[in-house]
C-alpha cells in the first residue's frame, strides 16, 4: 500500500477523527448527544469498522469541532493532507466575523488542492484530472471531487478493465466510469456504480476509447 493510501486508510481516518475529539475535550457521549450523531456510528468511524469515517460523516465532525474551538480541514480529517488541526477561539459570535473566517478556510483550502493537482499533473507522466460533474460513481466520487490518474493507450487500455477510470472516448468525451471489456477487444462498456444515479443513460456500451486512467488520486471538495 502506497504512503497515500495509508493515510486515507479508515484506520488513519478513524484516528485522526479520535485525536480532533480528544483536542474537543468532548466523550462519545457527549459528542453524540450535542450533536445528533449515533454513539454507535462514531465508534465505528474511529475503530475502522463498515468502511470507517465517510465523506459526509467527515462533514459533520468539521463542523462540531469548529463549534468546540477546534479548527480541522477535511483533507487533513480524511487524507492527511495539509495543517494539522488548531485551536481557534469561539468566545466571538460576531457572525460576519465567523463567516470571513469560513470563506477563508475554504480558499484556502481549495488553493491547496489546486497547487497538489499542479503538483500531480506535473510529477506524473501522462496524468489526467477530473472534476466529477455527475453522481454517477457515488459513494466513492461525488459531485465536485477532483480525481487523477494515468492515461493508458492503445494495447494497453486492457489494464483499465474492471477499474474506475478517468475515460476519454473516440469524440473526446471525458468521463468518470468503471470499465470493463466490451462486445470485441476493441470496444468497451463503461458504467456507473450507482444504483440510484441521475446519469442519463448510466450505463454506454461498445464505445471506443482514446484513452483511460485508472483513478489513483482523489482530492475531496467540502460543498
Amino acid at each position: 500500500m502506497s504512503d497515500e493510501m495509508q493515510r486515507s486508510s479508515a484506520k488513519e481516518r478513524g484516528k485522526r477523527l479520535r485525536l480532533v475529539r480528544k483536542m474537543s475535550g468532548l466523550t462519545l457521549d457527549e459528542l453524540s448527544s450535542k450533536y445528533s450523531l449515533g454513539i454507535s456510528t462514531i465508534k465505528y468511524w474511529e475503530c475502522a469498522k463498515n468502511q470507517g469515517l465517510s465523506s459526509k460523516g467527515a462533514k459533520k465532525i468539521i463542523t462540531a469541532m469548529q463549534r468546540e474551538g477546534v479548527q480541522c480541514s477535511y483533507m487533513w480529517l480524511m487524507h492527511g493532507i495539509g495543517l494539522p488541526p488548531q485551536f481557534i477561539d469561539v468566545r466571538c459570535n460576531n457572525t460576519l466575523e465567523n463567516a470571513n473566517i469560513i470563506e477563508h478556510s475554504a480558499y484556502e483550502e481549495e488553493k491547496a488542492i489546486e497547487n497538489e493537482i499542479a503538483l500531480f499533473c506535473d510529477k506524473i507522466n501522462s496524468a489526467i484530472t477530473l472534476t466529477i460533474f455527475d453522481d454517477g460513481m457515488e459513494p466513492f466520487y461525488s459531485v465536485n471531487d477532483g480525481v487523477g490518474g494515468r492515461r493508458l493507450f492503445g494495447e494497453n487500455l486492457s489494464s483499465a478493465i474492471g477499474k474506475d477510470c478517468i475515460v476519454e472516448t473516440i469524440d473526446h468525451q471525458l468521463l468518470c466510469r468503471r470499465v470493463a471489456q466490451g462486445s470485441d477487444p476493441a470496444n468497451f462498456n463503461l458504467y456507473c456504480i450507482n444504483p440510484n444515479t441521475l446519469a442519463n443513460p448510466p450505463h454506454i456500451y461498445g464505445v471506443k476509447l482514446l484513452s483511460a486512467a485508472p483513478i489513483v488520486r482523489v482530492w475531496k471538495r467540502i460543498v
